[in-house]
């Protein structure tokens, strides 16, 4: 077994819900999901939802919110290999399923993220004039998200729609000099060993790594590479 192949495994027994070809679409996704959001959680393929399922939930709100996110794989830089004569599967047609959930409840504010590589193709622009022909006002920017406090140097394309109003993205609430940093995020929470799950936040977990993998982060410098480990440690490939 080569050394990928050993990292590959390493990661799904760690992650034993985890399905490899449909990694978004687990009942695992439950737990956190209800826990961080108080809410309800359903599992459902959205190409086959329907408009009166979707009615019922959204029935006796005072103002209808429907948020959404395609998968991002088939538009993101790291997965060239989605590409082939246009796109090798069908992930990025569910921006259009999307558009058609919107189509058929009518809600008073969409919202949609995802990766900024998505403003650039026709499915995204298919979107935006969808809603437009529905009577939205549009809003969509590239946001830096460590402006909005999350700890991770990266950045996020974001849609807002309204039927209410004209509608933007409230300005950055962090300065540069205040971004904060992945400790700031963590160091509250318990320490546990690779592999364990705190017994009192279920939410709070540590993949099993092996001891090479272990090795390589506790040689890991911040602002660095991995041209900092021990030559032993560097993945080789074939």
């Amino acid at each position: 077994m080569s050394e990928i192949e050993e990292i590959i495994k390493e990661y799904f027994i760690a992650h034993p819900n985890r399905d490899i070809k449909h990694p978004e679409v687990v009942d695992s996704c439950r737990f956190p999901y209800e826990v961080n959001n108080k809410s309800k959680f359903f599992l459902s393929d959205v190409t086959k939802i329907t408009k009166k399922e979707i009615n019922l939930l959204l029935d006796g709100a005072d103002i209808k919110i429907i948020a959404g996110c395609a998968p991002c794989q088939p538009f993101s830089l790291y997965s060239q290999r989605y590409r082939k004569d246009g796109r090798k599967d069908d992930k990025w047609k569910l921006l259009y399923s999307f558009a058609k959930i919107i189509n058929d409840c009518s809600p008073d504010i969409v919202a949609m993220e995802n990766v900024p590589q998505l403003k650039q193709e026709p499915v995204f622009l298919d979107f935006v004039n969808t809603l437009k022909s529905l009577n939205y006002a549009v809003y969509f920017d590239i946001v830096y998200c460590p402006d909005y406090g999350v700890p991770q140097q990266r950045k996020r394309l974001v849609l807002l729609a309204s039927k209410i109003s004209k509608i933007t993205l409230i300005p950055p609430l962090i300065k540069p000099e205040n971004y904060k940093t992945v400790r700031q995020a963590i160091e509250h929470l318990i320490p546990i060993e690779a592999g364990e799950v705190c017994a009192s936040d279920r939410l709070h977990q540590a993949s099993k790594l092996s001891e090479k993998n272990l090795k390589r982060i506790k040689q890991s410098k911040p602002g660095r590479t991995w041209r900092d480990w021990d030559e032993d440690l560097i993945l080789r490939l074939l």
